[in-house]
């Protein structure tokens, strides 16, 4: 099912399967979400818990192998809405019985969209309901159409950092033939995907996340970049399954609850 969001600057589209955004339209009616081609890449923006990467076959979680999915399971779980507002929308999802057969714990998993003005504010609430602590990985994987405008390229956008001692990152696609470049230990946790031309293209703020990786298909040529706040490991341990070796595990102890966020905006 599909659920939009609106206010008098922008309306957003999500569906309950996976919790997924399919669109951020401005008032104007400009979107900026890629809408999903499998020419190029069938989704628009995968919840990414409790696990990130690839899966050659199992995770190992305290010692013992589990068949978690890429990227985890919240992707192709079927959430309900726990609440709607005109400009907001809660949608949760917990424990089943497929669930606590690839990851052994009892946890409630909520995502919410926020409008604030012309800002899309995305919360991916985790509460373990366990009497463990609990290990995961969490992130987002949404992807913004580059080039933004008719007659732009997709080399035509840079990455632009608010930390004074990272350079400008101007879009080439060979730099992505080893898939995604990651950040990490930045002190802003800000970053705009903007044209070089304008100056114009989007804010993405990711307070909640350890890093945040940029990534676009293999030798695709694809028009569009995916903005990945992470709490999960590293690009050089991605052939690692071993949840607890991930750089930036995260741990919640029995009964405890944390927000991830993550925002954006036109700019």
């Amino acid at each position: 099912m599909n659920i939009t969001i609106q206010n008098e600057f922008a309306s957003v589209t999500c569906r309950t399967l996976g919790a997924e955004l399919l669109s951020y339209k401005t008032a104007a009616g400009k979107e900026y979400m890629w809408q999903k081609d499998p020419a190029y890449w069938a989704k628009t923006s995968p919840v990414l818990f409790p696990y990130i990467g690839a899966v050659p076959e199992t995770v190992t979680i305290h010692g013992v192998d589990y068949k978690i999915p890429r990227h985890g399971f919240v992707k192709d779980t079927e959430f309900e809405v726990a609440e709607k507002g005109d400009d907001y929308v809660i949608l949760s999802t917990g424990t089943n019985d497929y669930t606590t057969s690839v990851y052994p714990y009892d946890f409630r998993f909520t995502v919410t969209f926020r409008l604030d003005q012309a800002k899309l504010v995305v919360t991916y609430g985790v509460e373990n309901k366990s009497d463990k602590e609990m290990p995961f990985l969490i992130g987002g994987h949404p992807a913004f159409f580059c080039p933004m405008e008719e007659g732009e390229l997709f080399t035509d956008y840079m990455l632009r950092f608010e930390d004074e001692n990272i350079p400008d990152l101007h879009l080439q696609y060979p730099m992505f033939d080893n898939d995604a470049i990651l950040y990490e230990n930045l002190k802003s946790r800000t970053v705009k995907l903007i044209s070089s031309r304008t100056e114009k293209g989007i804010q993405f703020d990711f307070p909640g996340y350890e890093s945040v990786a940029f990534w676009t298909p293999i030798k695709k040529d694809a028009p569009f970049l995916c903005i990945e706040p992470w709490c999960g490991g590293t690009m050089d341990q991605v052939s690692c399954t071993d949840m607890l070796q991930k750089k930036y595990v995260q741990y919640l102890s029995a009964g405890q609850a944390r927000d991830y966020v993550f925002a954006f905006r036109p700019c």
